[in-house]
């Protein structure tokens, strides 16, 4: 994971790496970035993932991804102008 980031920060421009947490291109619309934005919360929510009773790792998976892609969404949403 560490390698991957460092790989990440090393190739990818800060922007580009927003979209890619989302699974979108910069290049999608708003309307498409928002459909990326909240399929990836529902993959991940936390409270889904411990309704389903997986295990304690899962779950701080699950709420670390979820708040990786918060910070991706709200990046996006500056970046261009979202509301």
């Amino acid at each position: 994971q560490q390698r991957y980031k460092q790989l990440i920060s090393q190739y990818a421009r800060p922007s580009d790496s927003a979209y890619a947490v989302l699974g979108c291109q910069p290049s999608d619309s708003d309307e498409q970035v928002k459909r990326c934005y909240r399929q990836r919360v529902q993959e991940y929510h936390p409270d889904k993932i411990a309704a389903k009773g997986l295990p304690e790792e899962f779950t701080r998976f699950a709420q670390d991804k979820f708040r990786e892609i918060q910070d991706a969404w709200e990046k996006i949403k500056t970046d261009r102008g979202i509301k």
